[in-house]
């Protein structure tokens, strides 16, 4: 497999890939803008400008950017994370130069339209609900909130009702001049593409066409708020916790041994939480843990789906298990090594999977990711570097919590801190 990354002169990345054996091709465009680039007042407007780059070009209207990209049996789409929003496509090989045209158009040529703007509003508002109404989703985000406290990785990535009302036609441009540059964001292109090609598409559709800033735009470090967030949800049938340890920063020395640790403690069905809370006491369908991991932060993220009334139960059971946590044993290390191998393997048999991970990679360390490397990283983990991310993270007076469902009298948090 071979693998590129190179720098243009106005500062933009291009990572490539070239996958033999393959038809298709990935592309994206990776920018470090995300809601951590946000303050309280413009909170979610990263993600309506995702949204809104989509709604029409000076060459495009919102159907013609879809119908470009369907005729030629390709997908197109975007997310916004909490450090960086990314647009992408996924189609054969042979039509990358039409897909790197879509994309180009919608990232420079976007009309931002105050009519369309009014739409998405409601568009916007209807995923708000969505998540609202997601018992799971509301817990993890008010978890992020409990645990960042003020800290802008506390807030949600779409951000209040109230803000995404008000936002301007004019407050997008200034937001998109503000922090779209060349210099933070990554072109991606993997698949059965050779590198001269990937470079002049990167070069014809987007060098040139951002400017360079030397923005800050990396998370700042934050201190952890270690609180509890109470939600009352009368109509959820199932009560939904949420507990945030301390984590690692992304590529910490210690990140492949965290995520080593999570696999066994909460990354399987194998795993402690999942034995202990699930099989053992029947008390949970849904219950697994899940690291966080931001350039200068990070936390470690246990969810459990539970009945209400089982709700204090649940919390003792999770406490109990982190107040006495057993040391990892050789044979659970291996298990979780095994997991974590794989799960590169199966990554890199994607173009999409494998674009993702390195444009995250490129954006956040300016390096090109060595999937081998990282495998003999795991392999070096070692019991007594797991033992000890166990003893200093999953400390328990050092947990932050949030809950979701029906009412309760009792603060969860103290629980699992009595």
């Amino acid at each position: 497999m071979e693998r590129n990354i190179y720098r243009f002169a106005d500062g933009l990345t291009l990572v490539h890939c070239k996958m033999d054996g393959v038809f298709s091709a990935f592309l994206s465009v990776l920018t470090g803008a995300g809601s951590v680039n946000e303050t309280e007042k413009n909170n979610g407007i990263s993600h309506c400008v995702e949204h809104m780059l989509f709604k029409g070009t000076k060459r495009r209207n919102a159907f013609q950017i879809s119908e470009d990209i369907d005729k030629l049996g390709a997908q197109i789409n975007a997310f916004t994370s909490k450090t960086a929003t990314c647009y992408y496509t996924l189609g054969l090989a042979e039509h990358l130069e039409e897909c790197a045209d879509v994309i180009s158009d919608i990232l420079f040529e976007h009309t931002l339209d105050a009519g369309e703007l009014d739409r998405e509003r409601k568009v916007i508002d209807e995923e708000i609900s969505m998540s609202e109404d997601d018992g799971a989703d509301l817990c993890l985000d008010n978890l992020s909130s409990a645990y960042f406290g003020a800290h802008p990785l506390g807030r949600t990535i779409l951000g209040p009702r109230s803000n995404v009302a008000h936002f301007t036609s004019e407050d997008l441009r200034t937001y998109i001049s503000q922090n779209y540059a060349s210099d933070s964001t990554v072109v991606t292109i993997v698949g059965n593409v050779e590198f001269a090609r990937a470079k002049d598409v990167a070069e014809k559709f987007f060098v040139g066409r951002l400017p360079k800033l030397s923005r800050d735009w990396q998370d700042k470090p934050a201190k952890a708020s270690r609180g509890y967030s109470y939600t009352e949800k009368p109509d959820l049938e199932q009560s939904h916790i949420g507990i945030a340890f301390p984590g690692l920063k992304y590529k910490d020395e210690h990140d492949v041994a965290l995520a080593v640790l999570n696999a066994i403690l909460g990354g399987n069905m194998s795993s402690r939480l999942f034995q202990e809370i699930r099989e053992k006491e029947g008390l949970a369908y849904s219950v697994f843990s899940s690291p966080s991991n931001y350039i200068n932060n990070g936390c470690l993220c246990i969810y459990a789906g539970v009945n209400p009334s089982n709700a204090e139960k649940a919390v003792r059971t999770m406490a109990k298990l982190f107040r006495g946590l057993k040391p990892f044993t050789a044979s659970e290390l291996e298990k979780g090594k095994q997991q974590i191998k794989t799960a590169y393997a199966l990554t890199g048999e994607s173009t999409s999977g494998i674009g993702k991970m390195f444009a995250r990679y490129a954006l956040c360390t300016g390096e090109l990711l060595d999937t081998q490397e990282e495998i003999e990283r795991v392999d070096k983990v070692t019991e007594e570097e797991v033992n000890y991310l166990a003893q200093t993270l999953l400390d328990p007076s050092l947990a932050a919590m949030a809950y979701v469902g029906k009412k309760i009298k009792t603060s969860l948090l103290d629980v699992f801190n009595e």
